[in-house]
């Protein structure tokens, strides 16, 4: 399967992207979608694209999140984001 089209052959994506697979859909290179990813860590989660740290050297990028910033272009603090039980 041809990369540009991982996701065609999946009903909808997983919950959590790498680095790699954010910056496919969001049309920018490897190089650029990590210097976002540690511009939100340097930042507070103010600026750059939202992700999480699941260890020292894994990073991932929350689907949702990365929709929110690239149809709206506001950046969600993944500490702040109304959780389910938020909602009850």
């Amino acid at each position: 399967m041809d990369s540009s089209d991982q996701f065609a052959a999946v009903a909808e994506p997983p919950a959590l992207l790498t680095i790699e697979e954010a910056a496919q859909l969001l049309r920018v290179g490897r190089s650029r979608a990590y210097e976002l990813a540690r511009e939100y860590l340097c930042s507070g989660g103010t600026t750059g694209m939202p992700v999480i740290r699941l260890g020292p050297s894994c990073l991932r990028v929350p689907r949702w999140a990365l929709v929110e910033l690239a149809t709206t272009g506001r950046v969600v603090r993944l500490c702040d984001a109304a959780t389910v039980v938020d909602l009850m």
